[in-house]
């Protein structure tokens, strides 16, 4: 019984150090409009519900976050395919923190950088966007996010890179577009 008891307890306290950052995966990788946060906090919950089924079974003692990390990516490609064509929610966590500048002569720029970037970003196909959260909000190693989005880490290298470029390509457009204003 103290085993059980002791990873009761571990799992609880990696539960209560990674709820905020769970939530927050769930919504980036989820994409789009409606930015439902009860919705993202469903998913971690499933996710963390079926990770307390079999907690036994893992260890418990380096904080369980990449464990959880991954659970909680599953449930939302899962629920993604259940719901294919439904417009889902991102993180505006990670869309606050773009463009940001000290500098209140550039704020206006940064705006409508960081809307352009957030709109980009949205656009990226599901499985770009996903890999892109993982590798730069969650910093997840290729095979990690391989095994994550169920690819293999060539797949993965590509969407990375697709996903930069077409971010790229569409801010060189507006860099384009201003300099052409002036």
């Amino acid at each position: 019984m103290p085993e059980s008891t002791s990873v009761n307890q571990a799992f609880e306290s990696a539960v209560n150090a990674n709820m905020g950052r769970l939530v927050a995966l769930a919504r980036s990788m989820m994409g789009a409009q409606s930015r439902d946060a009860k919705q993202a906090e469903d998913i971690v919950q499933d996710s963390l519900l079926k990770l307390f089924r079999l907690r036994d079974s893992y260890d418990w003692s380096n904080g369980g976050w990449s464990l959880m990390a991954k659970a909680v990516a599953r449930t939302v490609i899962s629920c993604r395919r259940r719901r294919v064509g439904q417009s889902l929610d991102a993180d505006p966590a990670i869309y606050d923190s773009l463009g940001s500048e000290d500098d209140p002569s550039e704020a206006f720029s940064a705006a409508e950088t960081t809307q352009k970037l957030r709109r980009l970003i949205e656009s990226l196909p599901d499985t770009w966007r996903e890999a892109l959260t993982l590798r730069e909000q969650q910093q997840m190693g290729y095979r990690e996010i391989a095994e994550t989005l169920g690819a293999t880490e060539a797949q993965v290298k590509t969407w990375l890179h697709r996903a930069r470029v077409r971010l790229a390509q569409g801010l060189q457009d507006r860099v384009d577009d201003t300099v052409e204003e002036t």
